[in-house]
Formats: C-alpha cells, structure tokens, sequence
C-alpha cells in the first residue's frame, strides 16, 4: 500500500510538473519588404507586433495558420506605415482581435485611416502605447512598452518612424526587444530616457529596426542591447539595400548571429519552460541555441539574392522633374531628381502626375528630397 502511495505521488508530481512547462516563442514572418512578429505566450496569449505589406498579407495569414492561431489577442502596430500595417486589414477580416494598440502618432495616410474604420467596425478597442505600461500575456511573461517617446520626437529624419511602438519581451530570464523602424534620435532617447538603468534595455534577442537600415542600429544603443541573436525582417532584392553593410558591421562586431527573412524564410526564436532561446527557420532546419557566455561563429551572410529581371541597358532616363516617383515595392515617394530615384530597377518604377495621387496611394514623402 505504501509502495502504491509513493508511485502516485510521484506519477502526480510528474504530471504536475508537465503542466506547469510552457513554451514562449515569437515568430518573424517572411512577408516581404515589411515587419511582422508573431509572440504566443506560455498561456497562448496571442500578440501580433506589424502586419507587413498589403502584398505579404496572404503569407502572414499563412503562418497564422501554421501556428494555429484562432485569434488575436493583441495588435501592436508600430507606426502607420505601409510596409507595417498593410496585412492587418486581411487579418482583421479573418480573425477575431481583441485589442489594437498603436502609437497615436498623427497619420492621414489612406491606409492607417482605412485601418481604423476597420477596427471601429469590428468592434476592437483601440488604445495608445504609453511608456511603461506592462502588459500581462500570462504565467509571468510581461510585454512593457518603452517607446514611443513622450511627447513625440520632433524634426527627425522620419517623425513616423522615430516615434514607433518599441516593446520588450521577459519571461523566467528571457528576453527580447522589438523596434519597429526606430531612428537614431529615439534610440537617443531610450538610452538617456533608461541612463540610470540600462539593464531595462538589455536583450538576448533584437528584432533589428528599420530593416537594416544605415542610420538605425547606432553603437552606442547596441552597445546597451548587447543582444545575441539579431533578426531582420527584410524583402529580398528590395530597392533600399537593405540590410546596409553599415548595420551589418555594427551588429556583427558584437558578436550577435543575425538572421534574416529574405535569407532564411520565417524564423522562430523559442523559449521551453524558460530554458535558453532556441531559434529554427524555414530554411534551416540546424537549431542554434542561444546562451550567455561564448557564442558560435557568426556565421557569414550570403549575398543577397539576385533579382530575377536586370536593369536594361542603357540605364533607362529619368523622369522629367514634373511629376513624382516611387518604386512598388517602396512606402515613400520622391522628386524625379532625387539620387534615390536612380537605385530603383525601371520594372518596379511608377509615377505620380501630382502630389495629392502620390499621398493617396499610402506613400509618404521621402526624408531625403522631401518632395
């Protein structure tokens, strides 16, 4: 009888112990030249961080399925842009979602304020990031809100980027940051914002911001992030040139493993009962597990991949300086003189007869010619 006694003990003990083990994991989707990050709590708390572009909307609602999510708990939209919000809509008609909340930055672009009157017809509350507000997702895992800046940054290279949602993720040691399109002036702001305690800005895992971009990823915030896995959401062949070599150096000379969609698909970085990251792609089936201490080699980055169509020879004119330009993969517009107009593959080029047609496609003014 006793020796019956013991085995259930410990039969219950094992079982309670199998309940009590939880996964936590975020997702980066490959939806193209745009962010979108799937965090599912160790409770099945869902948090969907971006929706990527309106043409990465069908492959977002794909890894939505794959990871059988049947609804959204939560949406954080880091900022109104295109490359960010464009699949929310699609998820919105197929899903329930609970909650939206987003910066509040002022946006008229057609896109953000179609987004809302979706969001009113759903009936989804809606609400504002405020710094420091934490966010319960279940058995401890807390998602607090470090950004956007308050008041708003002004005068920046981008006011709509640098006043993005940034977020960090804890759970039993784990952590992670996530950035949104963060320009150098709000990673400015979140170090002197944080100087007495920079451990707030501390993370294993750095969803890299605006894509790789030049100007993003400063050294001084890397230094305080010091993460060891860098993920980049990025579209292949993209007219940007994103990732920069620029970024790239800085990341690696941390020592950080970055991966990146346009490389390896989506990648999923996840944590079991509160064990160290594991991160697997869909490219890759190796698992590199992420711990404190030494790191593997960072592994070198191919190049990225070569666009099927070449640019025609001769190099095609530039529009007359009448009109505007953007590239179709792009959520800004520029003047036909702007140096930037020349990076983008004559296939992918469109044009604008006035301003207003430009704005009313969803674009934005480009931070460099300012058209």
């Amino acid at each position: 009888m006793r020796q019956r006694a013991v085995w259930l003990f410990l039969v219950l003990g094992l079982l309670c112990a199998s309940a009590r083990a939880a996964d936590l994991s975020v997702t980066f989707a490959s939806v193209g030249q745009g962010d979108a990050a799937l965090i599912v709590s160790p409770t099945g708390k869902t948090v969907l961080v971006d929706g990527g572009p309106p043409e990465g909307s069908e492959r977002l609602l794909q890894v939505l399925q794959k990871r059988k999510v049947s609804t959204i708990d939560l949406i954080i939209l880091t900022h109104p842009h295109l490359d960010h919000l464009g699949g929310l809509a699609q998820v919105l008609r197929t899903l329930p979602v609970r909650m939206f909340l987003d910066a509040g930055f002022p946006s008229t672009s057609p896109p953000y304020t179609a987004l809302l009157q979706l969001l009113g017809e759903r009936g989804t509350v809606v609400k504002n990031a405020t710094i420091g507000r934490s966010i319960d997702l279940g058995d401890g895992a807390t998602l607090t809100l470090l950004g956007p800046p308050s008041p708003f940054l002004a005068n920046t290279r981008s006011d709509v980027n640098a006043n993005s949602v940034v977020a960090r993720l804890l759970w039993r040691g784990r952590t992670a940051l996530l950035t949104g399109d963060s320009e150098p002036e709000a990673e400015r702001a979140l170090l002197n914002r944080n100087a007495a305690a920079l451990e707030i800005l501390r993370a294993e895992l750095l969803k890299v911001a605006h894509h790789g971009g030049r100007h993003s990823s400063t050294e001084p915030f890397l230094r305080a992030v010091s993460p060891q896995i860098a993920v980049i959401s990025v579209g292949p062949g993209n007219d940007y040139g994103h990732p920069t070599a620029e970024a790239m150096g800085r990341i690696t000379a941390l020592g950080a493993t970055i991966y990146r969609t346009d490389q390896q698909g989506d990648i999923t970085v996840l944590s079991h009962d509160g064990q160290p990251w594991q991160v697997t792609t869909a490219a890759a089936p190796a698992v590199f597990k992420a711990h404190h201490g030494s790191l593997p080699p960072t592994p070198a980055n191919p190049p990225p991949p070569v666009r099927t169509q070449s640019p025609p020879t001769p190099t095609p004119t530039l529009p007359s300086e009448a009109g505007f330009v953007a590239s179709v993969n792009s959520k800004v517009f520029h003047r036909p003189s702007c140096p930037a107009v020349a990076r983008i593959f004559a296939a992918n080029r469109i044009t604008f007869a006035s301003r207003a047609a430009a704005l009313q496609s969803g674009r934005q003014p480009s931070g460099d010619c300012k058209p």
